[in-house]
C-alpha cells in the first residue's frame, strides 16, 4: 500500500485502521498521530487537540519502544512490558499507538514475544513497526501486518525491479558467465526488492519471447521458456522464506547450458 506524498498521509476513519503496520522512515509519528486522532474524514486531521499534543510529543496514548543506549536489540523485557501496558484503556484517544523505532532489532525472543500480542491485539491498540529492514522480521511478525510504503520508495523499487529483469535478459542471452556474474549482483537484492525482480522478470518473460520469436532465436526461446518456469518456482521458494542467495542461484543453475 502506498503513501500520498502530499496532502493528507492517511484517509483512514476508526473502522479502517489496521491493529498493526510496518513503516519506513519518519512516518510512524504521523501514523501514531493518525490512530489517536479525534478528527472526521482525513486523519490525522492536524487540528484536533490529540494531534496537537501529538505534534509536540506528549499524548499519552503513543509510546515508543527502542533498543536501550547500551544494547544493540530490542530485549524481550521490553515487549514484556509492553504487553502489560496495552491491556490498559487508553488514557485520552479512543486508541493507544505504540511505534517500535527499529523493529528489525528486535532479537528472535522479543519477536516472538511481540507476535503474541499480535495473535490477539486489544482493539484499542494500534502497533506501528517502524524499520528500513523490514526483511529481517519474522515472517510470522511481517505477515500480520499492513505494510506501508511512500511512494518515492514504492517508485524506487519498480526502477530496481526493471533495471534487475533487463539485467537478468540480457545475461541470459549472452550466456552461462553472464548468468553466474548476475546472480552475484541479485544477492545483493532484499526480500522485498528481489520479489519486485521476480513479478517484473516473468512480466518481461512474454515480451522477451516474442521478441526472440521474430528473431528466429529458438534456442533463446527455449531457454526463456525454462526461465519462466524457473520464476514460478523461486517464487514459491521466497514465500517458504529460503534466503534470497539460495534462491538466486537455484535461478541461475537451472537455466545454465
Amino acid at each position: 500500500m502506498g503513501i500520498p506524498e502530499s496532502g493528507h498521509p492517511l484517509n483512514f476513519d476508526s473502522e479502517r485502521l489496521s491493529h498493526a503496520y510496518v513503516v519506513a522512515g519518519s512516518f510512524a509519528d504521523t501514523l501514531a498521530m493518525a490512530a489517536v486522532c479525534s478528527g472526521r474524514g482525513a486523519r490525522p486531521c492536524m487540528e484536533c487537540a490529540h494531534c496537537n499534543k501529538a505534534s509536540h510529543g506528549r499524548h499519552p496514548d503513543i509510546m515508543t519502544i527502542s533498543k536501550p543506549a547500551n544494547k544493540r536489540e530490542i530485549l524481550v523485557e521490553q515487549i514484556r512490558e509492553l504487553k502489560r501496558d496495552v491491556i490498559v484503556v487508553p488514557n485520552e484517544a479512543e486508541k493507544k499507538a505504540y511505534i517500535i523505532d527499529g523493529a528489525d532489532l528486535m532479537n528472535v525472543n522479543a519477536q516472538n514475544a511481540f507476535l503474541q500480542i499480535l495473535e490477539e491485539p486489544p482493539s484499542h491498540a494500534v502497533f506501528i513497526l517502524q524499520s528500513d529492514a523490514p526483511d529481517k522480521l519474522l515472517p510470522t511478525v511481517r505477515s500480520r501486518c499492513v505494510e506501508l510504503k511512500t511512494r518515492v520508495e514504492e517508485e524506487a523499487q519498480d526502477a530496481a525491479a526493471v533495471d534487475a529483469a533487463n539485467g537478468f535478459f540480457n545475461a541470459l542471452r549472452q550466456g552461462n558467465a553472464s548468468l553466474m556474474a548476475f546472480s552475484f549482483q541479485l544477492d545483493k537484492l532484499n526480500k522485498a526488492q528481489f520479489s519486485a525482480f521476480l513479478a517484473r522478470s516473468r512480466e518481461q518473460a512474454a515480451e522477451e519471447l516474442k521478441a526472440a520469436l521474430a528473431r528466429g532465436e529458438m534456442e533463446l526461446c527455449e531457454a526463456i521458456s525454462r526461465a519462466e518456469r524457473v520464476f514460478a518456482e523461486a517464487g514459491g521458494f521466497l514465500d517458504l522464506n529460503v534466503g534470497v542467495g539460495h534462491i538466486s542461484g537455484f535461478i541461475c543453475a537451472n537455466l545454465m547450458e
